[in-house]
């Protein structure tokens, strides 16, 4: 019905799941999860195209479009992999926890390989959707933002401990890596995004602040000059206010 509602623009991600004890807290094994998803998943395509369910009933209205607007999100390759066998889109994490035999390796060392199985995966004629989700934080000032980025991302210092190197002797600046944060005026952010590799294969890429959640205007700000500075110099161009007339 939403998608409906928003004349097909609704998108759909799925995933696994990360919290563990919420499949004890509904009875099942954790254990199970990816072929829990994947069954479920299932009978969520063939609700949305109006196919029969079990007990023959069918969803009404059905949206069969809607099938095309699913995202897979891993932190495998097998996981990346399987969405692309799907044909479905890839959601790539703004960070991912290392191994404690590498804790420094890139974030795109990580996630090339996942793109990689993804692709090899994908359905010949199918046009792959990899969406890489980033931690982007763009400000005025760099010092107001590592201020900021200090209250926020302290709060999440314990998380990273165990897996991340921090051992520089400058913490917060270690929990930024750690956590591969985007962070700084926005030539500093440009030039930290294009050290992504993992990017230059992505077709989509969403930011968010999390987690340094700073206080909201300072989120506007970010989101204000990423628009207007960093998105350009990336290669993104605003659809034209006659364009946009056009497709409405």
């Amino acid at each position: 019905m939403l998608d409906l509602l928003s004349d097909h623009r609704l998108e759909v991600g799925v995933g696994p799941g990360g919290n563990l004890t919420a499949f004890t807290a509904f009875g099942r094994d954790s254990k199970d999860r990816h072929a829990l998803m994947t069954g479920n998943l299932d009978l969520m395509r063939t609700a949305w195209s109006g196919g029969e369910l079990p007990g023959g009933d069918k969803l009404y209205p059905s949206s069969p479009s809607l099938v095309d607007r699913i995202w897979q999100a891993t932190f495998t390759v097998e996981g990346a992999r399987r969405a692309g066998l799907a044909g479905d889109g890839l959601m790539l994490s703004r960070t991912q926890p290392r191994s404690p035999d590498a804790p420094a390796m890139l974030l795109s060392d990580i996630q090339n390989p996942m793109i990689d199985a993804y692709l090899e995966g994908l359905p010949k004629g199918r046009a792959p959707r990899i969406l890489a989700s980033r931690t982007v934080f763009v400000a005025d000032d760099k010092e107001e933002a590592m201020k900021l980025a200090e209250k926020g991302l302290m709060r999440m210092r314990h998380r990273v401990v165990a897996s991340g190197d921090l051992s520089s002797g400058n913490l917060v600046g270690d929990i930024i890596t750690a956590m591969d944060v985007h962070l700084g005026t926005p030539d500093e952010v440009i030039a930290s995004l294009q050290s992504d590799s993992t990017l230059e294969r992505a077709t989509d890429l969403t930011m968010q602040v999390h987690s340094i959640d700073p206080p909201h205007p300072y989120i506007l700000r970010s989101i204000e000059l990423f628009a207007e500075k960093v998105a350009p110099a990336l290669g993104w161009a605003p659809k034209s206010a006659e364009g946009a007339r056009r497709v409405a």
